[in-house]
């Protein structure tokens, strides 16, 4: 297939078109604001892979790109261009309508609560007339952690309570997107589903320990806005508890945001992620601190078919700084199964399209691996 990939420079972005190249044969283009970047990142990806990769600027935020899409006969686009919280309300999911309106599939890396939710009444008759599938969300969540609960609920009679979370190493890369994503929300209140009712949270607030054993230890972990607060009660009835957070490994960064969380919450501050560039320079001081080994654990709680109580604890566990390829493997997975033809045609969040047995395949290959207990 001829894919391009916007943001195919950044922190997530580079890792998938590294795997693209090195693993399928689809011709590849990256897309990004910065041409000097596109130049050094087309010329790097030549020397470790052998393959030509041509680098084309533009912005998600132009209103040309379906003319650009239809110039460059694109089969599929990979949108890894974030904060996504910044392309709805004007910018109405513009490189996703470009694409349905060009007969161009799209998949993208989206973990914003309102970009990921809306999608679908926003494209879904459109996709479907020009018989294109479009999918979000295919990163960490919603997609894996929906493969997840897939793979694990038949265990479960009733599958009553999910708490999960994600803390990567302080010594892996992070992108100043990622970090603005997470400040979007920081200290402002979101709906999640607490002992059968839906309850405000707090962005970071909500602090606890968390222990994920060897080789991760303990982590700080606070509350996190994530699609899956708002897609995954409907795709189990019985849930009454549904609790996402996530944590930094180095205390004096997470308790930093937990205090920018506490500015946010009385008003001082409307949104933290402006400053998302700033803050993201001065967590790199801190970089020689701590690990580069993050996990992500899920514990699921619930009634066995045999009457007991059930509780399993399942992790997935990157060590020496892989943690960044977690997000892009979901989106390898839909790139192959829209080339299989095993994506209906529509626009859809990334629920229930892939096998966490599919997942931990490709995962293998940075030598991520899960680790699961269950108490009954």
């Amino acid at each position: 297939m001829n894919i391009l990939v916007i943001g195919g420079y950044g922190n997530f972005g580079k890792r998938l078109v590294h795997s693209l190249l090195s693993h399928y044969d689809h011709e590849v283009i990256v897309a990004g604001r910065s041409q000097p970047k596109l130049d050094a990142f087309t010329e790097a990806c030549l020397q470790s892979t052998g393959k030509s990769v041509r680098g084309i600027s533009l912005d998600v935020i132009d209103s040309g790109l379906g003319k650009i899409f239809s110039r460059l006969e694109l089969d599929l686009v990979v949108n890894a261009s974030g904060p996504f919280q910044l392309q709805t309300g004007d910018g109405n999911y513009r490189v996703a309508r470009a694409c349905a309106e060009n007969g161009v599939h799209y998949v993208d890396l989206a973990d914003d609560r309102k970009f990921v939710c809306g999608f679908s009444a926003a494209l879904d008759n459109l996709a479907r007339r020009n018989r294109v599938s479009l999918v979000t969300g295919a990163s960490t969540v919603p997609g894996l952690t929906s493969a997840v609960l897939d793979h694990f609920s038949s265990r479960f009679a009733k599958l009553e309570a999910v708490d999960y979370g994600i803390s990567p190493g302080n010594r892996t890369e992070r992108g100043a997107a990622t970090v603005a994503s997470i400040l979007s929300y920081t200290g402002h209140a979101f709906d999640s589903l607490i002992d059968g009712c839906q309850r405000p949270l707090y962005g970071w607030q909500d602090l606890r320990r968390v222990d994920l054993g060897k080789p991760v230890g303990k982590r700080w972990m606070g509350n996190c806005d994530i699609p899956d607060l708002e897609l995954i009660p409907s795709q189990y009835p019985d849930l009454q508890t549904l609790r996402f957070q996530a944590g930094l490994e180095v205390t004096v960064l997470h308790f930093g945001l937990w205090v920018l969380s506490l500015f946010s919450r009385i008003g001082l501050v409307s949104n933290w992620a402006r400053f998302a560039a700033p803050l993201t320079r001065m967590s790199d001081w801190f970089l020689s601190w701590g690990s580069d080994c993050g996990a992500m654990f899920v514990e699921m709680s619930g009634i066995a078919a045999s009457g007991q109580d059930r509780r399993i604890c399942w992790q997935l566990v990157a060590e020496n700084g892989t943690g960044p390829n977690i997000p892009t493997i979901a989106a390898e997975l839909m790139i192959g199964k829209i080339e299989a033809g095993e994506c209906r045609y529509g626009a859809m969040p990334c629920l229930g399209l892939f096998t966490l047995d599919e997942f931990l395949q490709v995962a293998a290959r940075w030598g991520i691996y899960q680790k699961q207990i269950d108490h009954v």
